[in-house]
This record gives structure tokens, sequence and C-alpha cells, in this order.
């Protein structure tokens, strides 16, 4: 939308459209630049730095210096344009406290939809950031202890996360679903009675397979998926959020990684590459997902390595940012919120010196400022 304004008051935005300036008290001149969404990142881990060791800080150093890495993290991650993320999976619920302290001022962070510790059974994946369910009494335990916390903290976008399968990333197998499918659905089941949403890791294809059967609404990696699978997630409105940069960059790893690491990142690059072509072709829905924190990520965020790899195979610019906006805000639920420029919707913004749909680099190359609710973050 070429020569356009948007009126702010209150941190949402009141009008979008032309000849308003005469309703505003301060003028932000924009001339020559481009407005977008904030962005959304679907996949966080924020208690991790993203170095080498990150899955081990958490036992290392205890709760206290999570939290404050934590709380570092999201103000890094706002500074850079990325003003919401969904927190998949932090030590005793963590992430839970981070958002509480951003929403109370306590902090200047993105906003952040926090999953707490990720429900797993024994022997599941990072289990330093777990909470351990192994029986249908113990889900049912874990799931309405979840849902308790976020009443009592005021969460209001309520998700929880599980892990059925292993990571390419940890020593345990890859292996099975570690839940059965009646056991899935029960968490299915139970979690949107109660009004909440459900992410899973899950990584090989028999886990995937479940994942999807039982009707998880975001399957979290997600490289192995055949076609009628695809098209079962198109049909039940699953989303997938693929976390393609990490696999690559393990994958690139020989000589810093231990060689069955980085070959079992190689064949989850691979499939992803399929996968996520198939998905596209086929229409599934795509969230932009990055996993970060994860070891030799680098620093929060990495919203932005995720969109160059989502370009090299093969999606659009246009397509990438609706995947990590619009798209990201109606999965999330709360696409009358945040996700696009329209009235009504909070004023969360980036400015950009360069046309972000020609050139994807403009977020980090051409990023002039953030704006979060209004106000002027960087």
């Amino acid at each position: 939308m070429p020569d356009t304004d948007v009126l702010v008051r209150d941190g949402r935005i009141s009008a979008v459209g032309k000849d308003i300036l005469d309703h505003a008290d301060t003028v932000v001149d924009g001339c020559g630049l481009y407005l977008t969404p904030g962005i959304i990142d679907m996949h966080v881990h924020s208690t991790w730095d993203g170095s080498a060791i990150s899955e081990d800080l958490d036992e290392m150093y205890g709760s206290y210096q999570a939290f404050l890495r934590s709380v570092l993290n999201v103000e890094a991650t706002l500074k850079h344009g990325v003003t919401t993320i969904r927190e998949v999976g932090s030590p005793h619920d963590i992430s839970v406290e981070t958002a509480w302290a951003m929403e109370h001022g306590y902090i200047k962070g993105c906003r952040i939809i926090p999953c707490g510790s990720a429900i797993q059974s024994i022997y599941g994946h990072v289990p330093s950031i777990g909470t351990i369910a192994n029986t249908k009494d113990e889900l049912l335990y874990a799931i309405r202890a979840k849902k308790a916390l976020f009443v009592k903290k005021g969460i209001r976008c309520q998700w929880i996360k599980i892990m059925d399968t292993g990571g390419a990333a940890g020593l345990e197998d890859i292996g099975p679903s570690m839940y059965d499918l009646d056991q899935l659905s029960f968490i299915v089941h139970e979690a949107h009675r109660l009004h909440m949403k459900v992410a899973v890791h899950a990584v090989s294809q028999e886990g995937i397979i479940e994942c999807i059967r039982a009707g998880i609404d975001t399957i979290e990696h997600g490289p192995d998926i055949p076609d009628e699978y695809l098209d079962m997630m198109k049909e039940k409105n699953l989303t997938l959020v693929p976390t393609l940069a990490i696999y690559k960059l393990l994958s690139e790893g020989k000589g810093v990684l231990s060689d069955f690491m980085v070959n079992r990142s190689l064949l989850v690059t691979q499939q992803q590459r399929s996968t996520f072509a198939r998905a596209r072709a086929k229409g599934v829905r795509i969230a932009l997902g990055t996993d970060a924190g994860s070891p030799l990520f680098g620093p929060h965020p990495v919203a932005f390595k995720e969109m160059t790899v989502m370009e090299e195979y093969g999606m659009p610019a246009d397509e990438i940012i609706t995947s990590a906006t619009e798209t990201a805000a109606e999965v999330l639920g709360i696409d009358n919120e945040i996700g696009s420029i329209e009235a009504g919707k909070l004023a969360d913004f980036d400015v950009l010196s360069e046309n972000p749909y020609k050139k994807i680099t403009a977020f980090t190359e051409n990023l002039v400022s953030v704006y979060l609710g209004g106000e002027l973050i960087h």
C-alpha cells in the first residue's frame, strides 16, 4: 500500500489510509520507508543462549540464571524486530514468569506466549525443560496444572508443548512416538476442552504420523511427512512449524559437533527439503518458527536466519513474511490483536529502509526502528 498513513492511539492502530495526518499529535515521517507488522517466532527457547552448550546451561547454573538469560534474550529479540514469540520449553515453567514480568512492565521485551515446561515421558527429549508424565492420570494432572498456572498468571493465549519423539541434536534415539495414539488424542481432547492449544516436538516419521492422526495443532520440526499425512494436516487444519535453519546449521557442523549428530541432522535436513516443498504445493499451513536458543544457533533472535533458509528452499518473500506475521497470529489464535496492519490491532511494527518483498534480508540489513504497542523501542 504506497503513500499510506497509519494513525496510532493508546497503543493500537486507530486508522489506516490517506489524509489522516490532521488527527495526529505527533508525526513520524516514513517517506521512502517500509512498514511491516512485527515478526512472530513460533518456536523459541528463551533460557538458552545459542552457544555450543546452551541446552546444558539450565542444569549447570540453575533457575535464577535461567530466568535472567530469558529476560536478556526477550529484550534483544524485541530490539531486533521480533515483537512476539511462542516460548516452547523452559525449566520450571520459567517462560511463564518472563511473560508475566513483561506484561507487568518489569522488563521491556517482546510479547511472549509461554508453554512453560514441555510435557514428556521418561526418556524424553531435553528433560531439563520437561514436566514428566507417563500415564493418562499423570497427563491429566500435568495439563490441568498448566491451565491453573496460566490462569493464575493471567496468560490469555494458552498453549502447552509436548515432546513425542527424540531429537536430532540429542543422544537419545529419535525413535517411535513416546505416547501412543490414545494418549495423544487424550492430550488434545483435554487441552482443547480447557481452551488451550497443543504444540508437539516430532521428528521421526512414526511419531509425526501419530501426532497428525491425533490432531495436534502445530507439528514442530516435522521433517518426514508422507503425502497422505500432509493431506490429513490440511484437512484437519493443522500447521507445520518446520524450523529449517537450525538443522541445516547442525548438518554443517562437522569438526565442531560429533559425526553422529552431524549425520543425523543431515538426514533431517534432506527430509525437510522434500516435506517443505510438498507441504507448500499442497497448501498446508506453514508458520515461521526457529528453535531460537538451540546449540550453535547464535544470539537471539534468529527468525531472519530462518527466513533466508525458507527462501533457499523455494518459498517467495511474500509467503515468508505472511508465515511470520498473519499466519502465525492466526495459528496462535490472536489474529484479532496482531499480525497485520489494520484498525483495532496492536501497533507492533518494524520500519525498514528496503522493501522486504524484494529483499528478505532487509529485516537485518535495513531495520530502521521497532515499535511495540505504538512505543518506539529501537
